[in-house]
């Protein structure tokens, strides 16, 4: 299968920085929620190939967040910068600094979701029942993004857990 949109890392936010809420202003509100709107509707498709279609649509319009890359300060845990650094290393993780972090939650959360969907196109033998329980971990990630950001619902199913 050949991949559009390149493969790269996952830029994460600071633990510390995460918003428990986030105010944004309409345009902001309006385009985070058409986004939203959109990733949620690619756990409705009927296959993996069509999900990834979507997927690369909307990293492609979530391109244009402007993040500063930078290594982390200090850990704010038990674990030594050292730890962090193999383990981001490994998962090949950016840590970020963003105006704009809604939008790079979300982006977060559409690449992770983005590779297991490619893991799962390349090996059909996978557990279906894990492969679903993936799937309800990624919606009520973006339902809490939703909740976060006090986002309009425009549809039952969108409400936030």
């Amino acid at each position: 299968m050949t991949q559009t949109y390149p493969n790269h890392s996952l830029d994460l936010l600071f633990p510390g920085d995460l918003p428990i809420e986030q105010e944004l202003n309409n345009s902001d509100q309006e385009k985070l929620s058409q986004i939203v709107t959109k990733f949620l509707q690619v756990f409705k498709q009927p296959s993996s190939e069509k999900e990834l279609i979507i997927l690369e649509e909307i990293l492609v319009c979530l391109r244009s967040i402007e993040v500063v890359y930078c290594e982390i300060p200090s850990t704010q845990s038990y674990l030594e910068n050292w730890e962090i650094f193999d383990y981001d290393q490994y998962f090949n993780v950016m840590r970020i600094k963003s105006s704009k972090q809604a939008f790079s939650l979300l982006k977060g959360i559409v690449t992770a979701y983005h590779s297991i969907v490619l893991v799962e196109c390349e090996n059909k033998q996978l557990n279906s029942t894990q492969i679903e329980l993936q799937k309800k971990g990624f919606i009520s990630y973006a339902k809490l993004l939703m909740r976060v950001c006090d986002l309009p619902i425009t549809s039952p199913d969108m409400s936030p857990i």
